[in-house]
């Protein structure tokens, strides 16, 4: 699909080829330089089989957003570790619990300043 698109653009003139050169290239830098800070963590559903709960990550200054895209058919609880940051041997951590609604798509705002999430893992709820 893409190459037919790419054909027909080539033919019509050469502005279009020339836009091509020159604003894909600051597109797709753009988008990897977006990309870097994004890190992804994703937990399997018990219903149904084979999908997924899955959770992004982008920290601020002091906060840390965590977006997350439930599939399952269930609620899902999961543990957020957190490491300090700069941390090289010491893994300092925190956690925080983050229970997610059947088929909901959002985000949550967490304050850490001093931490940034590491990974995403399952537990049976948040106590």
């Amino acid at each position: 699909m893409r190459r037919a698109a790419a054909r027909t653009s080539s033919v019509i003139g050469s502005p279009a080829r020339s836009c091509a050169r020159e604003c894909g290239a600051a597109t797709k830098a753009g988008t990897a330089s977006a990309r870097a800070g994004i890190e992804r963590d994703s937990v399997s559903c018990s219903k149904p089989r084979g999908k997924w709960a899955n959770y992004s990550w982008g920290e601020g200054n002091t906060t840390a957003t965590i977006y997350f895209n439930n599939h399952c058919s269930h609620k899902v609880s999961v543990k957020i570790m957190f490491v300090r940051k700069g941390s090289v041997g010491d893994k300092a951590s925190k956690y925080r619990c983050m229970t997610v609604n059947a088929h909901t798509k959002g985000k949550k705002k967490f304050y850490a300043a001093a931490y940034k999430p590491y990974s995403v893992s399952r537990v049976a709820r948040c106590s």
